[in-house]
C-alpha cells in the first residue's frame, strides 16, 4: 500500500494542476459590419462586476493585456473612483473630454460552483485515505459567464458583442485573465484592435 500512496498523491496533484487552468470560449459573437472607422485606438474599460476589487482587477488586467498594442485602454475606476457605477451622461462627458473613441462594457452575468466528486480506490487503513482526501484540498471551481460589448463613442453605436463562458478552478480573482485573452484574440482577428 505504501508504494501506491506516492503514485496516488502524484495523480491527485496532476488533477489539481489540470483543473486549475481556466478555459474561456466565446459564444454568440456579433460584429457590426457597417462600422467603418477602422481599429479602435482609445478605449474606456468598464467592468460591471461586484465586488469592486474584482472590477478593478478586470479593468487593470484588460489594460495590461493591451500594453504593447496600438490600442490603449483606460480603466473606468481611474476616471470614476466612486464605488457606484457612473450614469450614462457622466460616461459620455468623460469620453468626450478624454478623446476616447470607444467604450468596452463587460458584465458578469453568472457565476456558479462546479461540482467535483472524487472517487478514491479502497483503502485498508484510515491513514492513507485521510492523507489523500483530507489533507489535499481540491477546490471544485467555477463556471463563469460574461457579456461584453464595445460601443463607438461618437455615434454611440454597438460595434462588437460576445458572450463568454469560462471554466475556472480556485480563486474568483483568477477569472479575468483567460476571459480577457479570449476577447482580445477575437478583436485582433476582426481587426478591431491593433
Amino acid at each position: 500500500m505504501m508504494k501506491k500512496f506516492p503514485l496516488l498523491l502524484f495523480a491527485a496533484s496532476c488533477l489539481m494542476l489540470t483543473v486549475s487552468c481556466a478555459t474561456t470560449s466565446l459564444t454568440d459573437v456579433w460584429i457590426n459590419h457597417a462600422y467603418e472607422e477602422g481599429p479602435i485606438s482609445n478605449i474606456l474599460i468598464v467592468g460591471v462586476i461586484e465586488p469592486q476589487r474584482l472590477r478593478k482587477q478586470f479593468e487593470d488586467e484588460m489594460v495590461l493585456q493591451l500594453k504593447g498594442n496600438v490600442t490603449k485602454g483606460v480603466p473606468s475606476y481611474s476616471v470614476f473612483p466612486d464605488e457606484t457605477m457612473p450614469e450614462k451622461e457622466e460616461i459620455a462627458s468623460k469620453i468626450k473630454e478624454m478623446g476616447m473613441d470607444s467604450v468596452l462594457i463587460a458584465r458578469l452575468v453568472d457565476i456558479r460552483d462546479l461540482d467535483l466528486h472524487e472517487t478514491y480506490p479502497p483503502f485498508v487503513s484510515y491513514g492513507g485515505y485521510y492523507a489523500l482526501c483530507c489533507q489535499n484540498i481540491i477546490s471544485s471551481g467555477y463556471h463563469v459567464r460574461f457579456e461584453t460589448k464595445i460601443f463607438a463613442a461618437q455615434k454611440d453605436e454597438l460595434i462588437w458583442s460576445a458572450s463568454s463562458e469560462t471554466l475556472l478552478e480556485r480563486a474568483p480573482e483568477n477569472i479575468t485573465s483567460s476571459f480577457i485573452t479570449a476577447i482580445l484574440k477575437d478583436l485582433r482577428i476582426r481587426n478591431l484592435i491593433q
